[in-house]
Order: structure tokens, then C-alpha cells, then sequence
């Protein structure tokens, strides 16, 4: 190691060193060389970036809460009324979206708990066949983009003109619809497809490090497998479990794009297409209520936050033990491994294959469901390249996603650093602000930049730029990029730190050349599903978007709604292969490393 970092320069030849008196500082935060140079103390940028964070995170929610109470819209601040809030708490308006909030969020998390936790059973405790395919395919919806998928399944089965619907009345003479996904039923069928990928990626790894013995001594003493699962395994697991579910239910009550394709057109209304619909579909919007009722969601959100830290924060549960921890599988019938199989084969093409199925051959049938070989035709794929909205919005995605990684990568580091390698008090805060956005929906982010960004004067007044959507992906990301780097920079030693100090390199030098390149995984990592989760969303775009700033999801939603099927088929494939080709390039690059 000494000679790697003296090659680069590093670390000076010991012959070359400075004086023996004098002092060098191991054990403390290393200051910035510009600062050093400058005669600053290094807490300058704590505080710098800690001013950064709370202009992004706190500034925009602040402006919100104000602005709830005021009658004006972005830029103008009205006068002061509590008119908003009457709405909702006096004429018992909340009640019924509250209601049906609650009732998606319960239906999509239990429907994507039972078959997560069936997924990540088998393919982590037992003896199925293809497993290693299983755990690599169950997480592919999660990045294939809701918006996509929905509209995909739009097509198909809408009470108008869905295909299912036109092959059942032309092949087997049915005089009335067969499916009709507007309302509840498409709103939990295709949000429980998203959510068992999420909820299986996030528990599998809680079944692969437990500890099997309990399971082995339960079986040896006669228990049945079944009543092994049930009063074994699963309890042991019940803090990872509780925890997830409360993300994915809060998560529920924040969804967007689920509620807006199936929910609006059956008059099913959440939180999240509310506000939309009292901002888009009101004339004058009424922005007032909507803030109002945005501030109302984030104090629910946080209530249930709250209580369910401070009912798992003190406990502590053990499921991998030092003593004789060994991992193994359970055997199961050869019937019942084939029949979990099977039914995650049917998972796998009601979330991928039939959906994405029926956008590409969208892309290539100039008529919506007139699918003859004859009609085939690239006329689509040509209007694509010549449409200047899909274009724009394709190098706005690419533009945008690509700022915001970078950006993530950089704060992330930051606020990981501060808050890891240095004892300085402002550590603690950083990592907390940097967590905020977590517990914030995308719809009310979008409604808080709005406002945020249309109040101060030129040139800080950022409204209907490029500039808020980027910010806005910014903040998005900004909880996944702090933890993915924090946890980069602890499995790093500062042994490696202090000894290029010790022999006279730099903290910059130190920086680059060391740290830099161990850490580089979890930057790529980071930067990856920053960039995939911002070219997909659809929630900040469409709150701050104005002509020229739109992305690829806005311009898929406006054909969407214009009945532009063809060109939006070939959008919606532009979009799922740029995402796919950054997820491939960084596994490259991980298997390389």
C-alpha cells in the first residue's frame, strides 16, 4: 500500500520528509487545503454545507406552511385566511380522501407482503429450483417505470376500447366488458405488482442472514414446515417486516402516478391526485386548499413516523448469532417448490412481460389494436426523431438525471464524511436534513418548489426553469445518495487516511487519490439509481415543468392524454432503455471492479 501511494505521489520519500519537529495531526478532521491556504478553519464548510442543505430541504417546505395560510399563488402571497384548512377539518372534506388513502395504501401492502414474503422464503430458506434467476428477475419492476407499465395495462383494459375487452366481444362473442381497470381495481392490481419488487428486495436479505438453527430444532421436534413459517421464521423477522410495511404504507398515502391513471378516470381520489386535480382541473386552481391540504399530509406522515420510531427505536432483536451460525434451506416437496415457481412465472408477466410486451408492439402498428402484419410500420419510431416535444423531453431526462446524480454523489459524500471521518456537532444534523426529503411525497415536494422558487426576486427566482426540476430531483435523491455514501465511507479505514497525512499528503491529495477511488462503487452505485429514479419520475416535472423544460415522463403523460398511442409507445421504450442501459453499464462496471 505504501508503494501504491507513493507512486502516486502521495507519499513523499521518507528521506524527503519535512523536519522531525514538526507536529503533524493524526486523529483529527483533516482541514481543506484551500482552507489551510486561506487561513480557514474546515467548520466553514461544515456550516456551508449545512446552509445548502437547509436552502434545499427546509426553505421549500417552509415557504409552504406559510403560504397555506395565505389566499395568493406562486409569486403573489394574497392576503391571510385560514379558508384552506376550513375546507378540509370543518366541511368534513378530508375525510373521504383520508379514507381512501388508507384503504389503497392497507390494500397494496398487504397484497405485496404475503407474495414478497412468499418470494423471499423460497428463494432464500428453501430448495426451489432457479433461484439465483428469481432474486435477479423479481427486482426488475422496480425499475421499470410505473407510468409505463400503467399505461401499458390502460391500453389493455379500459372499459372503451381495451384490447382485452375488443378480442373477448371478436373471439368469443362477450356483449359487455370482461375488465374494467378505472377505479379500485386497476388502482391495487397494478400498484401491488410495483410493490412486491420493492418489499422482496428490501426483506430478502433479512431471510438470507438468519439464522436457520431455531427452524432446524423446531422441525427436529416434529413441527411442520408450515408451522415452522408461521411461528419461526416469521416472527423472528417481525421488526424487518414492521418497518418495511410502515415505509411501504407511507409510501401509499404519497403515490402519484398510480392514483392518476386508474383512480381519476374511476373517481377515486388519494392525497396525491387531489391535489393534482385541485391544481390542474379547478378553474381558478385553488391553491389555497391544495397547500392546505399538502401541510395536512406531511403532519400525518410525520405523526406515523414518529410513533413508529419510538416503538422500535429502544428494542433490539437478535436473528444471527455467533454460535454455530450456519445458513441453510429447507427442503420442500418437489409439488410445492414448482407451484411457487409458477406462480412467481405469472408475477413476472402481469408486472414485465405483458405490459412491456404491449408497448413495443404499440411502437410498430400505426392504428392502436389493429394488429396485422400488414400494418406493420416504422412510421411511429420516424415521427419520434422528428417530434420536437419527445426529443426536448429526451435530452431535458437525460440532462436533468445527470446533474442530479453527480450532485447526490457529491452531497452524499459530504454529508457522509462530516457526519463519519469528523467528531464536529454538526454531523448528527446533517445526516437528518440530508433523511427529510424521505418522508415527503413527491406531489407536495413538487407544490412546495412551486412556491418556494416563485417568491424571491431576479435572479434567485427560479420558477418555470430547468434549474427547480434539477433542484427538485436533487432533493428527491438526496436520502438514498447520504446513506449509499455514508455506508461506502465506513467500510473504508482511516488507517489508509492517516497514513498518507502522516507522510505529508494533502487532505485534497489524500482525497483523490485514496479515498476517491475506494469509494467508488458506492458512488457509481449511487450516481446509477439516482439518475434511473429521476429519469422515470414524473411528480416534479410536472408541478415545474413549463414549454421547453419538459422531460420524457411529462411528454409520455400529455400523449397519453391526447390518444397519441403510437408515438407514446416508442417514448415509453426510449425511456425503459435509457434506464435499463445505465443499470446494465454500472453492473458492467461493478463485475470489472
Amino acid at each position: 500500500m505504501g508503494l501504491r501511494m507513493a507512486s502516486a505521489g502521495i507519499l513523499p520519500n521518507p528521506q524527503q520528509t519535512s523536519n522531525p519537529g514538526q507536529r503533524q495531526s493524526i486523529g483529527r478532521p483533516p482541514p481543506l487545503a484551500i482552507a489551510r491556504r486561506l487561513g480557514l478553519r474546515p467548520a466553514l464548510f461544515y456550516y456551508l454545507l449545512g446552509f445548502i442543505l437547509v436552502v434545499l430541504v427546509v426553505y421549500p417546505f417552509g415557504v409552504l406552511i406559510v403560504s397555506s395560510f395565505f389566499t395568493g399563488q406562486p409569486g403573489r402571497i394574497g392576503t391571510v385566511t385560514l379558508e384552506g384548512y376550513r375546507v378540509w377539518l370543518e366541511a368534513g372534506e378530508l375525510v373521504p380522501v383520508l379514507a381512501n388513502s388508507v384503504i389503497y395504501s392497507l390494500s397494496r401492502l398487504v397484497i405485496g407482503l404475503c407474495f414478497a414474503l412468499l418470494f423471499a422464503w423460497a428463494v432464500a430458506r428453501t430448495n426451489i429450483p432457479h433461484a439465483g434467476l428469481m432474486t435477479w428477475l423479481v427486482g426488475v419492476p422496480f425499475f421499470v417505470p410505473e407510468l409505463l407499465t400503467g399505461i401499458s395495462w390502460l391500453m389493455l383494459g379500459n372499459p372503451q376500447n381495451g384490447l382485452i375487452n375488443q378480442w373477448a366481444r371478436d373471439w368469443f362473442g362477450a356483449t359487455d366488458n370482461i375488465i374494467d381497470l378505472y377505479g379500485w381495481t386497476g388502482l391495487i392490481f397494478h400498484s401491488s405488482l410495483h410493490t412486491i419488487s420493492f418489499m422482496f428486495l428490501m426483506l430478502v436479505g433479512f431471510f438470507k442472514a438468519m439464522d436457520s438453527s431455531f427452524e432446524e430444532q423446531a422441525i427436529t421436534l416434529g413441527a411442520s414446515k408450515t408451522k415452522v413459517l408461521f411461528t419461526i421464521t416469521f416472527p423472528m423477522l417481525a421488526p424487518a417486516i414492521l418497518s418495511v410495511s410502515i415505509l411501504v404504507f407511507v409510501h401509499g398515502l404519497e403515490s402519484f402516478e398510480n392514483p392518476l391513471l386508474f383512480g381519476n378516470p374511476g373517481g377515486v381520489y388519494v392525497f396525491a391526485n387531489e391535489i393534482y386535480r385541485m391544481l390542474n382541473y379547478r378553474h381558478p386552481p385553488q391553491y389555497n386548499a391544495a397547500t392546505a391540504l399538502s401541510v395536512l399530509l406531511i403532519v400525518i406522515l410525520a405523526s406515523m413516523l414518529a410513533v413508529s420510531w419510538r416503538w422500535l427505536g429502544d428494542r433490539q432483536f437478535t436473528v444471527v448469532t455467533g454460535k454455530g451460525y450456519r445458513p441453510s434451506r429447507l427442503v420442500l416437496p418437489r409439488l410445492m417448490c414448482w407451484s411457487i415457481f409458477a406462480l412467481f412465472i405469472v408475477y413476472f408477466l402481469l408486472a414485465v412481460v405483458i405490459p412491456v410486451s404491449q408497448i413495443v408492439a404499440s411502437s410498430f402498428f400505426q392504428i392502436f389494436g389493429l394488429y396485422e402484419l400488414d400494418q406493420l410500420t416504422l412510421q411511429n419510431w420516424q415521427n419520434f426523431w422528428r417530434d420536437r416535444r419527445a426529443i426536448t423531453g429526451l435530452q431535458n431526462t437525460v440532462i436533468y438525471s445527470t446533474l442530479a446524480g453527480l450532485a447526490i454523489v457529491l452531497l452524499g459524500f459530504l454529508v457522509g464524511y462530516v457526519r463519519i471521518r469528523t467528531r464536529h456537532w454538526l454531523g448528527r444534523p446533517l445526516e437528518m436534513l440530508a433523511w427529510a426529503p424521505w418522508t415527503l411525497p413527491g406531489v407536495v415536494m413538487g407544490l412546495a418548489l412551486l412556491w418556494a422558487w416563485a417568491v424571491p426576486p431576479p435572479p434567485f427566482n427560479l420558477y418555470g426553469t430547468a434549474t427547480v426540476i434539477v433542484i427538485g430531483f436533487i432533493i428527491k435523491g438526496l436520502p438514498l445518495g447520504a446513506s449509499t455514501m455514508q455506508a461506502a465511507i465506513r467500510q473504508v479505514s482511516t488507517e489508509l487516511e492517516e497514513s498518507a497525512r502522516v507522510h505529508g499528503g494533502s487532505w485534497f491529495k489524500t482525497t483523490v487519490h485514496i479515498l476517491g477511488p475506494l469509494l467508488r462503487g458506492g458512488a457509481v452505485t449511487t450516481f446509477v439509481i439516482v439518475f434511473a429514479l429521476s429519469a422515470r419520475d414524473l411528480t416534479i416535472p410536472l408541478f415545474l415543468y413549463r414549454g421547453g423544460t419538459e422531460t420524457l415522463t411529462v411528454a409520455l403523460l400529455h400523449y397519453y392524454e391526447e390518444g397519441v398511442m403510437g408515438t407514446l409507445a416508442v417514448i415509453a421504450i426510449v425511456q425503459l432503455g435509457s434506464v435499463m442501459s445505465v443499470l446494465l453499464l454500472a453492473r458492467l462496471i461493478r463485475m470489472r471492479e
